[in-house]
C-alpha cells in the first residue's frame, strides 16, 4: 500500500500545480451554483404559491423539489467534468516518455493503477465536497431537507464519478493522446448514460438487460433516498472491472 499511497499523492500534487485543475473547479462551481440559485428561486417561487394553496402546500417536498434536481444535474456535469480529468492520467505519462520509468520501477501493475485512480478520486472527492455548501446554505435559511435522501443522493452522486472515473482510467491507458482519451471516455460514458432509456423501449430480457448496465437506471434510487444493495454491487463491480481491463492494458505494454 505505500506505493499506492505514494503514486496517490504524486497525482494530487499534479492536479493541484495544474492550471487546468482550477480552471475545471471554477467551472464546475459556476454551473452548480447557477443551477442551485434556479431551483432556489424556483422553490421559493412554489413556495409563496402554497401560502395561499393548502393542497400545493401538502405536496410540497424541499428534496423534491430542490435536493434531487441540483444532484440529477450535477451527475450530467460530472459527464463533462470527469472525462477531463482523467484523460492526463496515462496518457501523459507516454507522451512524456515517463511511462517507460514506471512500467519498469519496483512497483506492481496493480499499484499503479490504484495509485493513479485514488489520487484522481481523491480531486473528485473535493469537487464534491465544495457542493457541501448548498445543503448548509439551506439549513442556514431554515429551509433543512432530510438529511437521510441527502446523504443518499451525495452518495449516488459520489459512485458515479468513481464509476466515470474507471471508464476514463482504462480510457486514458489506452492512447498517449489525452484529447482522444477525454473524447472516448465521454462517447463510451454518455452510450452507458442513455442505454436505460433504450432498456425502457426494449421489450423482455433485452430491455431488463439494458437497465441492468445503465448507470443513470443504478443512481435513480439514489436520488429518491434509497439506498439499494444491488445497486452498490453494479457500482463496485463496475469500477472493479474498469481498473482490471487497465491492469491489463498496462500490463500487454510491459511486456512488449
Amino acid at each position: 500500500m505505500r506505493n499506492v499511497f505514494a503514486i496517490a499523492g504524486r497525482e494530487i500534487r499534479a492536479y493541484f500545480v495544474s492550471p487546468l485543475a482550477y480552471v475545471i473547479i471554477g467551472f464546475f462551481l459556476f454551473v452548480t451554483g447557477l443551477f442551485f440559485d434556479l431551483f432556489v428561486r424556483s422553490y421559493a417561487l412554489a413556495a409563496l404559491q402554497a401560502g395561499t394553496n393548502p393542497f400545493l402546500a401538502e405536496q410540497l417536498n424541499i428534496h423534491e423539489a430542490l435536493v434531487r434536481p441540483l444532484y440529477q444535474y450535477l451527475h450530467i456535469i460530472l459527464l463533462f467534468v470527469v472525462p477531463l480529468l482523467s484523460m492526463r492520467l496515462l496518457a501523459e505519462e507516454k507522451k512524456q516518455g515517463t511511462a517507460e520509468l514506471l512500467l519498469t520501477a519496483p512497483i506492481k501493475t496493480s499499484e499503479l493503477v490504484l495509485g493513479k485512480y485514488a489520487g484522481a478520486l481523491t480531486f473528485v472527492g473535493v469537487l464534491m465536497a465544495l457542493t457541501a455548501q448548498y445543503p448548509f446554505f439551506l439549513w442556514a435559511s431554515g429551509a433543512s431537507p432530510s438529511l437521510g435522501p441527502l446523504l443518499a443522493s451525495i452518495l449516488g452522486a459520489l459512485l458515479l464519478a468513481a464509476a466515470f472515473l474507471s471508464v476514463g482510467l482504462f480510457m486514458s491507458s489506452l492512447t498517449e493522446n489525452q484529447i482522444i482519451a477525454a473524447v472516448t471516455s465521454f462517447v463510451l460514458l454518455l452510450i452507458l448514460w442513455i442505454i436505460g432509456f433504450a432498456g425502457e423501449m426494449a421489450e423482455g430480457g433485452a430491455g431488463s438487460l439494458l437497465k441492468a448496465i445503465s448507470l443513470t437506471e443504478n443512481t435513480e434510487g439514489f436520488g429518491k433516498g434509497v439506498i439499494d444493495t444491488q445497486n452498490l454491487i453494479f457500482f463496485v463491480t463496475f469500477i472493479a472491472f474498469n481498473l482490471f481491463l487497465t491492469q491489463r492494458a498496462i500490463e500487454s505494454r510491459r511486456w512488449r
